[in-house]
């Protein structure tokens, strides 16, 4: 339902015809304009291991990265997940006066001197800010089987891991020459601006949760799945996600939902029931791109308590690489570690389908991309170097895919064979869905059984290889 660029600009139209508040409402229901102190602690196993000061400078050490500073203003970047090696370089401002240490938790700290600030957060993010106009450059010291480039936003990635550099401002810089053994992007930056530099991955991979499979349910005809659904669901998959249809606003355009309260109790409760009953867990549907209330993590508190979900899937977040990052990470906090955030993010934050921010994937548990096209890309590089997050973000990469067959526009095609095997080959997995989401199966078709058979046959072999 996301990313579809008629809805997103009625959703535009509508922001600006709301912009000025009413009496009682929030200016930002997601509290990104008045965080203050920096984010919260250590999230998903993601924090600071060491950051500490000694002749030559500063060592930092992350669940997923290793950071010298020396005085001499070189920064140089490490992997450690799932190996160790030293993957780029940043050139800094020069300065005259060694790096002094600021506030530090167990997930931040900050170093700076009178050119430059470095915030270091323990999911092996560095936001640098320089004190004055002058350049930056990076080096990058990998060859990379895949990058991509947009606004002066780059990733670079091969099988191994990669790095990303997140200008916040928009910024038009030249290509990189990856032909050399080590390649730079160089960038002309003015004082207080601020560029994100990420090391993926943050984080291990869940193979638990690649192993429990996602049922994605719900469609206009039918807001609660029936209980005949829900237990032929339960044959197959591990958690049963329901699409937008109960909660009001929610089943028609452009989809904003005032208020997370279904609008037939009885029947989501009926349907959560079944759903556990049947051993699944449930996740609706609970968007904080279409949310037009004032509380939106509040809401979050409240669903968790009454409603006795089991997780969250977000139908996207925002198209603000700074504000997704900071809605990911206290959504996260309130979810704990042990319920499940699954989050469709097909062209957000960045506006594009092959320039994304692992630093932010990282929060979920599973990622759902595939639904605005797959760009320029053939099938096995969209699968591997968007879909899947193996050793990129480290979510669970789920493929949308009814709109990246490669054929034009929203195709409700059956997953070929072929894709499936390329799919499972990269990490990435597949909704089931039987009745309703986008795609709706031919009726007495058997595709579903055939489905059912390949991909969960499938499955179940790697399950079993694994395990070994």
């Amino acid at each position: 339902m996301y990313s579809r660029w008629l809805r997103a600009l009625c959703l535009i139209i509508l922001c600006c015809s709301s912009a000025i508040p009413q009496a009682g409402q929030s200016v930002d229901p997601y509290g990104f304009e008045e965080r203050s102190g920096g984010p919260p602690g250590a999230l998903m196993g993601m924090r600071m291991e060491k950051a500490q000061r000694s002749a030559a400078g500063v060592a930092i050490v992350t669940t997923g990265s290793e950071f010298s500073l020396a005085d001499d203003g070189i920064l140089r970047c490490f992997q450690r997940i799932p190996l160790r090696r030293e993957i780029a370089r940043v050139a800094l401002p020069k300065a005259s006066s060694p790096w002094q240490a600021g506030p530090a938790d167990e997930f931040r700290c900050v170093f700076y001197n009178e050119s430059i600030q470095l915030e270091i957060h323990g999911d092996s993010v560095i936001i640098l800010g320089p004190k004055q106009n002058g350049k930056l450059g990076f080096t990058g010291l990998f060859e990379p089987a895949y990058h991509a480039g947009k606004d002066g936003r780059w990733i670079f990635i091969d099988s191994q891991g990669g790095f990303g550099i997140y200008p916040v401002e928009k910024k038009t810089v030249r290509p990189p020459a990856l032909q050399t053994k080590n390649w730079n992007v160089q960038y002309t930056v003015k004082e207080n601006e601020e560029i994100w530099l990420s090391v993926f991955p943050p984080r291990p991979y869940n193979w638990r949760r690649a192993m429990e499979p996602i049922a994605h349910e719900g469609s206009p005809g039918q807001h609660c799945p029936t209980d005949k659904l829900i237990r032929s669901a339960a044959r197959f998959c591990k958690i049963f996600v329901v699409h937008s249809y109960f909660w009001p606003g929610g089943d028609r355009e452009p989809w904003i939902i005032p208020r997370f309260v279904p609008e037939d109790m009885l029947e989501f409760s009926r349907m959560r029931d079944e759903v556990h009953r049947n051993g699944m867990k449930l996740v609706p549907y609970f968007s904080p791109y279409y949310y037009s209330g004032n509380d939106f993590f509040g809401e979050i508190r409240r669903a968790l308590d009454e409603y006795r979900v089991d997780g969250l899937y977000f139908d996207g977040i925002s198209m603000d690489f700074r504000k997704s990052y900071h809605v990911i990470r206290l959504a996260r906090q309130i979810l704990g570690p042990d319920r499940i955030l699954y989050v469709h993010c097909s062209s957000d934050p960045l506006s594009s389908t092959t320039v994304y921010c692992p630093f932010i994937d990282a929060y979920a548990d599973f990622l759902l991309r595939g639904e605005a096209g797959r760009g320029d890309l053939s099938r096995d590089d969209f699968v591997r170097w968007v879909l899947s997050g193996y050793n990129i973000s480290n979510a669970v990469g789920y493929w949308c895919y009814y709109g990246s067959t490669g054929k034009a526009g929203y195709v409700a095609d059956d997953p070929t064979h072929e894709d499936i095997e390329v799919a499972l080959k990269y990490e990435v997995r597949i909704p089931r869905t039987e009745v309703g989401f986008e795609v709706i199966w031919k009726e007495d078709s058997g595709h579903l059984d055939q489905f059912d058979k390949v991909y969960f046959g499938r499955l179940d072999q790697l399950r079993r290889q694994h395990s070994r």
